[in-house]
């Protein structure tokens, strides 16, 4: 094989595309993909102890040998622990939980890596592992994550930080949600966070209330300093007596943050204003707004299926043999990237 198909980690797939491609790497995880508005795609991934980066200069349909950003000893990865990142411009930041929250960063597209920065303020308070990234449209880094700070209740809270020059420096941590007393945000589920086109921000989590492990949200208008009130997501709640690990997805569409989950079993959608709508049986939902409509895929099993959002379109196998999905929109396309786990290797498929 190719040493090029060897270095392409997670499975990439471009969806709608009559191209194949196709790709093999052992022990490879929790892939994440990032895209500037000039076409370059950055897929980051976890390999053992240690972060790797492949960056793409033709909307993913290849990928350059990944660079190894860093080898980090208590590198969590699996059940959504694992890489984050984004990329504006020549900027591109990785974030990873090894013992503390960790940003890394690039300044000239992924050649040259410089780092660490820890991001949480308050030693060992991010050990949980799981944690939500995201970059505003003037380039500002915001940072999110499940935090025990509070050890003598073992609370868990959801804190955040952010950074205006790439991930070198970040801010004092603040506290986006802290439970009613008693309670707690739930423990395993990792939290998201999204800006849209307006610079507008919302968090997502899955709280812990009453035994309701129910996904609740925030918002943060442009401009302000703090989120509004906390809301929950959907109309039923899920009683149970452990954490799922599983945090759904943020969409930010035209007409808001719309979001999807798992509660129960069963992958929910949500539209601002709208009632929820149950889309199939499965587990670790993701979405992605393009300009043709959003698209969700999902693990229902062993295999990938997906649903074009808002329509009476019925749900389609995409993948068999597949977990932990995550899309990228190309921008100034309405063309899709796809990358997940397949088993011990990876395999790029055309869908």
């Amino acid at each position: 094989m190719h040493a090029l198909a060897r270095f392409l980690l997670p499975l990439v797939a471009l969806l709608g595309s009559a191209r194949a491609f196709s790709a093999e790497f052992s022990h490879a995880a929790q892939p994440q993909l990032a895209a500037t508005a000039d076409g370059r795609v950055w897929l980051a991934f976890g390999r053992g102890q240690e972060i790797y980066v492949a960056r793409s200069d033709d909307q993913g349909a290849t990928f350059a040998a990944p660079v190894r950003v860093a080898a980090l000893p208590s590198l969590m990865l699996g059940k959504r622990r694992g890489p984050r990142l984004v990329a504006h411009g020549d900027r591109v930041t990785v974030t990873v939980m090894a013992g503390e929250l960790l940003a890394f960063r690039s300044q000239d597209g992924g050649t040259k890596w410089a780092g660490p920065a820890v991001v949480n303020d308050v030693p060992r308070s991010a050990r949980e592992g799981l944690h939500g990234f995201t970059v505003a449209p003037d380039g500002r880094l915001f940072a999110t994550w499940l935090d025990l700070r509070d050890s003598a209740s073992a609370r868990m809270q959801l804190f955040s930080s952010e950074s205006t020059d790439g991930g070198a420096t970040w801010s004092a941590n603040r506290l986006v949600y802290r439970a009613p007393p008693g309670q707690t945000v739930c423990e395993c589920c990792h939290p998201s966070a999204q800006f849209d086109a307006r610079g507008h921000l919302t968090v997502m989590w899955r709280n812990g209330v009453d035994g309701a492990r129910d996904m609740w949200s925030a918002v943060r208008p442009v401009g302000a300093a703090e989120f509004g009130p906390a809301a929950k997501l959907g109309t039923g709640t899920w009683l149970l007596k452990a954490c799922p690990m599983d945090g759904g997805q943020i969409v930010a569409e035209d007409g808001g943050f719309s979001t999807i989950w798992q509660r129960s079993g069963d992958v929910f959608f949500a539209r601002p204003g709208q009632p929820e709508q149950k889309l199939a049986p499965g587990t670790q939902p993701v979405a992605v707004a393009t300009a043709k409509g959003s698209l969700a895929v999902w693990q229902q099993g062993a295999d990938l299926w997906s649903a074009s959002l808002g329509t009476a379109s019925a749900p389609t196998l995409r993948v068999s043999n597949g977990r932990f999905p995550t899309l990228l929109a190309l921008p100034g396309s309405d063309r899709v990237l796809l990358a997940y786990e397949r088993g011990p290797t990876t395999v790029v498929e055309r869908l």
